[in-house]
């Protein structure tokens, strides 16, 4: 913990690209309320903050973990297509229909 509690920035990437079990859920929250107030956090994710408590399994978590982040937050909601398939999408190999972002 010591490790991600100690830099000035971390960045948490993808949040929601895999859903959390108990013990995640559990040490993410631990995680977010050991640098509550005491450290700057980016955090990316695909998922709306409606559908943390199913992400994480347990709304009463979710909101505890979103109260902390979103306290003093500076939201960016980027919307469009995907960047990492923007090249697929040129050629025409991939059908936009199934992008979700």
């Amino acid at each position: 913990m010591r490790i991600y509690t100690g830099p000035k920035l971390l960045i948490i990437d993808e949040v929601g690209y895999l859903p959390l079990d108990g013990l995640g859920s559990n040490l993410f929250f631990q995680l977010i309320s050991a640098r509550y107030e005491r450290g700057s956090i980016i955090l990316t994710s695909n998922k709306g903050f409606g559908e943390w408590g199913k992400l994480m399994g347990d709304t009463v978590l979710a909101t505890a973990v979103l109260d902390r982040l979103l306290h003093h937050a500076h939201i960016i909601n980027i919307r469009g297509n995907s960047y990492r398939l923007k090249d697929r999408l040129k050629t025409g190999l991939y059908n936009n229909s199934h992008n979700n972002t």
